[in-house]
C-alpha cells in the first residue's frame, strides 16, 4: 500500500496551531495587564464589580453614588461616614475630596462634577 501526502499540509498546520497558541497567550497577557490596572482603582474606572473590586470597594461605590447628588447640588454632605476635606472649583467643574470611612478603612477620593461624574483615588492629608 502506498500512501502520498503534501508535505506543505503539514507544515501549514503546525504554523496555524503556533499562531493559535500565541493569539491565546497574548490574549492572556493582555487580560492580565488590563485586570492588573483595573484592580487598582476599579471605582475610578467605573468597574466595582468583580473580580476587580472587593467587598470594600462596593460599598466605597455604594457611599460614593449616595454622595454625589450632594455635590453635583453644591449642598452640604450629611452623609455618616464621609467627610469633605476641600472643595474647589475650575474649569466649570466642581472637584470635592472626600475622605470615606468604608468597612473599617479610610479612603480618600477626589469627585470631579461637571456634565459626567468622575473620581480617582488621592492620598488622605
Amino acid at each position: 500500500m502506498l500512501v502520498l501526502t503534501e508535505r506543505g499540509s503539514d507544515r501549514e498546520g503546525k504554523r496555524r496551531r503556533i499562531a493559535a497558541l500565541l493569539v491565546v497567550l497574548g490574549g492572556l497577557i493582555g487580560s492580565w495587564g488590563v485586570g492588573g490596572v483595573l484592580a487598582s482603582d476599579p471605582i475610578g474606572y467605573g468597574v466595582p464589580v468583580w473580580p476587580f473590586a472587593d467587598t470594600a470597594d462596593r460599598a466605597e461605590n455604594a457611599l460614593l453614588t449616595s454622595v454625589v447628588p450632594a455635590v453635583r447640588g453644591n449642598l452640604p454632605v450629611n452623609q455618616a461616614g464621609v467627610q469633605v476635606l476641600r472643595r474647589t472649583t475650575a474649569y466649570g467643574s466642581a472637584f470635592w475630596t472626600l475622605k470615606l470611612e468604608v468597612d473599617g478603612e479610610t479612603r480618600c477620593r477626589e469627585v470631579a462634577v461637571g456634565l459626567t461624574v468622575s473620581s480617582r483615588r488621592v492620598e488622605c492629608s
